[in-house]
């Protein structure tokens, strides 16, 4: 099953590696995480997601709060939270398909950043299972780079 679990945490030089040891350390895997400047000065948040089961989940949010860093941390659910994912996607174009990937990416509300004759660029904002079927669509267009920032969450 997946977790979403939000960290509230002083921004400190090694706060991030702390919390990524305790996941390696443990055999755990991080599915995604984000981290950027929370609503205070000082403070970071951080959206990771994670597998495993309800055990698991509660024996990792117990370590988390005993880390000296983390002022908060919070299992976010479905229904009580919303969270949206960035990706950039460059996929390969030609006068044949261009039509086509741009109605596509019009499909996903996708916004162009960059086209020319070899390629196109396109900005998405949405759900993880959005931008995995935007993913697995655009793959017959031949992808040649794609990143995408984990998934940023906060309470409804």
């Amino acid at each position: 099953m997946k977790y979403v679990i939000s960290i509230l945490m002083d921004d400190k030089i090694g706060a991030l590696a702390r919390i990524t040891e305790l996941f390696t350390s443990r055999g755990y895997n991080v599915d995604s995480i984000c981290s950027g400047e929370a609503e205070n000065v000082g403070t970071h948040r951080l959206t990771l997601v994670t597998g495993g089961d309800d055990q698991r989940i509660n024996h990792i949010l117990k370590l988390l709060k005993n880390i000296v860093y983390i002022f908060e941390v919070t299992l976010l659910k479905p229904d009580d939270s919303v969270s949206l994912e960035l990706m950039l996607i460059k996929v390969k174009m030609n006068s044949e398909n261009r039509a086509r990937i741009i109605q596509l990416a019009n499909a996903y509300e996708a916004s162009i950043i960059e086209m020319n004759g070899k390629s196109a660029s396109f900005r998405v904002v949405g759900s993880a299972s959005l931008l995995d079927g935007m993913t697995d669509v655009f793959r017959e267009f031949e992808i040649i780079e794609l990143s995408r920032t984990g998934e940023a969450a906060i309470h409804k």
